[in-house]
């Protein structure tokens, strides 16, 4: 396994992509969660599928909520990484650069609900000629010793540039009634892992 440390950012043009309104990473907010963190990124040697681009903390307006689809289906009877290629989300085809999706973690800790805060981790994803399937896991520590997370299962479609993949994961907190000023993201933790294809998984 391949381990590399990498640090939030605010990608302005994703803001504007995205839509509601965002926490700037490393800003502290009266209204909720600041995120003042560093991100552990776990792939498979060689994988290239997906990269983290950045992170940030946002409040889910309604929306946002509308806009996003399910990362795919989590197995009943389990839980973490572990999908089949019959139940991953298909991305969309991108012939541009400016293509982009919205997903809602699936097997989460909290369902993606509209008032909360939410942590976006954006993704950029590769498309070749050869479609190919990767699933993600995010854990999300808080200074408080919280405990989020939530998964995606996707497969690419065939192109020739990136898209640009929002997945969002709840915080199961609504900043409007319930401040946590004090608090803040401590730490997050992606894994990836590598489909054999886009129609066999693991």
């Amino acid at each position: 396994m391949q381990r590399r440390t990498v640090y939030a950012a605010t990608i302005v043009t994703l803001l504007a992509l995205a839509g509601g309104w965002a926490f700037a990473a490393g800003t502290i907010h009266s209204s909720g969660p600041a995120q003042n963190s560093k991100i552990t990124v776990t792939a498979p040697n060689g994988f290239t599928d997906a990269y983290v681009q950045s992170t940030q903390l946002i409040q889910v307006s309604s929306g946002l909520l509308n806009s996003t689809s399910p990362a795919g289906t989590q197995p009943v009877s389990s839980h973490g990484l572990n999908s089949s290629y019959q139940t991953n989300a298909i991305l969309p085809s991108c012939s541009g650069n400016a293509c982009l999706a919205n997903y809602s973690a699936v097997d989460p800790s909290h369902a993606l609900t509209a008032g909360d805060t939410a942590l976006q981790v954006a993704l950029q994803v590769n498309q070749t000629s050869t479609a190919s399937g990767f699933d993600i896991q995010v854990e999300i520590l808080m200074a408080s010793g919280f405990y989020n997370f939530g998964s995606g299962y996707f497969d690419t479609a065939t192109g020739t540039t990136f898209v640009w993949v929002f997945l969002y994961v709840d915080l199961g907190v609504n900043p409007i009634t319930t401040p946590l000023s004090g608090d803040i993201v401590s730490d997050i933790v992606v894994t990836f892992n590598s489909c054999s294809s886009a129609t066999t998984c693991p």
